[in-house]
């Protein structure tokens, strides 16, 4: 790559870094050589919801190995995914499609041959591709598994770290590696109808941000709280079931620094880009009164965490104030290796920034939405242009009075006319891979799916 490449991409990321960071930036680092591509680490935290995270402003200790690896990174404090729904949200961040291009938004959805995922580019530029993910949405059958190495399923993190310790021993020292990690252990557990905890982790991290938690929640009924209304929950025992959510979160974070020391120890950390981010939030029952729906399209379940560390000092300590998406976690990683553009992704290099007009969508087969700042449309594919919700994040974030065609038929027709009109003329432009062809079963079989729905997920969840 030449200097004045290099000096060039540091300007426009000038957009987003502060002066001084920028300054920083031109005094030292570079995007990589190709034969000198580091190790990339790329780890998808399932239900991670955003403003429960220490380096988001949350109150509590819930991740402090994330916020220190956060004050060597970009943090990007609007980052969001494209459905709160762990296979298409994943399939996104894989891809660096959304969900109306990739079309793996059903149980039996296949991604097309034609659409490549970042295990498969990585493959092309050398690297060794280590996978390892919670077994059901993210299982090889939907196209998750292509290009990789090595490709394991796990059902906790104690697993996950015995399979990654035993392939980071065994991988090739020639090569980069690719190492991906979906971890569940956060998300809710199976959902009983008998009594049973929602959200379950080790002690201490069970009781840990509430003494007495565990006894508050002995009577509730985990299927209750997820499917059904609250039952009379009460105050004290709905704080509980959040503290117990944010219990997951910090058992989660000291297992990473744990594994984080483990690598360094082999000296195949501090040389790798590091990306932290979450497929979705949680919804603990804000709106609905109940825990269904990981936040289904409302910011909480939308915004999730995204933070990325680059070896040589890249943007560390930045804080990017812009909306940005999973579908830009490719072309940024591609970016910043040398590697040349995919004219196929439709998202931007956050090396770069997106342009001030950029927009950024979400949802499945049955709901768009469509975000451009400050405006937030969403809507059912299957109604008609006077459909929806449209909301103004800066005036009301909570999305507590969103406007709609019945009460401000004028404004409303404006304005949401304008985000759809702008998505078809800029969908005109991109890459359409078209469904992949599914076995006639579907990728999953149905004890698979039968385990699946234990967890919550029902029909439209």
């Amino acid at each position: 790559m030449s200097a004045a490449r290099s000096l060039s991409k540091r300007a426009a990321f000038g957009l987003f870094a502060s002066a001084a960071c920028l300054a920083a930036g031109l005094l030292g680092g570079c995007k990589q050589e190709t034969d000198q591509r580091p190790p990339v680490i790329l780890i998808s935290l399932d239900t991670l919801r955003a403003d429960h995270v220490g380096f988001m402003g949350y109150s509590r200790e819930t991740t402090p190995f994330l916020d220190e690896l956060a004050e060597e990174s970009m943090v990007f404090d609007q980052a969001y995914t494209t459905m709160s729904w762990t296979l298409v949200a994943h399939m996104s961040l894989l891809t660096g499609l959304y969900p109306e291009q990739h079309k793996v938004w059903t149980p039996e959805s296949v991604l097309s041959e034609s659409a490549e995922t970042l295990a498969q580019r990585l493959k092309g530029l050398g690297y060794h591709n280590m996978g390892f993910h919670f077994p059901g949405w993210l299982d090889e059958g939907y196209g998750f598994g292509r290009d990789f190495d090595v490709y394991l399923p796990h059902n906790n993190l104690k697993q996950a770290g015995a399979n990654i310790s035993e392939a980071m021993a065994k991988r090739p020292k020639d090569k980069p590696y690719f190492l991906f990690i979906h971890l569940f252990d956060i998300h809710n557990k199976p959902v009983l109808p008998e009594p049973s905890l929602l959200y379950q982790s080790p002690a201490p991290y069970d009781e840990m941000f509430m003494e007495g938690a565990n006894e508050l929640l002995e009577d509730t009924v985990s299927f209750q709280l997820w499917h059904m209304a609250t039952h009379g929950l009460s105050p004290d025992q709905h704080d509980a079931v959040v503290a117990q959510y944010d219990g997951g979160i910090r058992y989660v974070d000291d297992e990473l620094r744990a594994w984080s020391e483990e690598w360094q120890r082999d000296g195949s950390f501090d040389d790798a880009v590091v990306i932290v981010t979450s497929d979705h939030g949680e919804g603990l029952a804000q709106r609905r009164k109940k825990y269904a729906g990981h936040g289904d399209t409302y910011e909480e379940g939308l915004r999730v965490p995204l933070v990325m560390r680059f070896p040589d000092g890249l943007g560390a300590n930045t804080r990017v104030k812009e909306m940005v998406s999973h579908v830009d976690v490719v072309p940024t990683l591609l970016d910043y290796l040398g590697a040349p553009a995919d004219e196929r992704c439709v998202g931007y290099s956050l090396l770069e920034g997106r342009p001030a007009d950029s927009m950024v969508l979400a949802g499945g087969d049955k709901m768009e939405v469509i975000y451009q700042w400050p405006y937030k449309l969403v809507r059912k594919r299957e109604l008609g242009p006077d459909s929806g919700l449209l909301t103004n994040l800066v005036e009301d974030p909570e999305e507590a009075e969103p406007f709609t065609a019945a009460e401000h038929p004028e404004f409303f027709m404006d304005r949401a006319g304008s985000l759809r009109s702008q998505v078809e003329q800029r969908g005109a432009r991109w890459f359409w891979p078209g469904a992949g062809d599914a076995p006639p079963e579907g990728p999953l079989d149905e004890d698979q799916l039968r385990a699946l729905e234990a967890l919550g997920y029902t029909g439209d969840e």
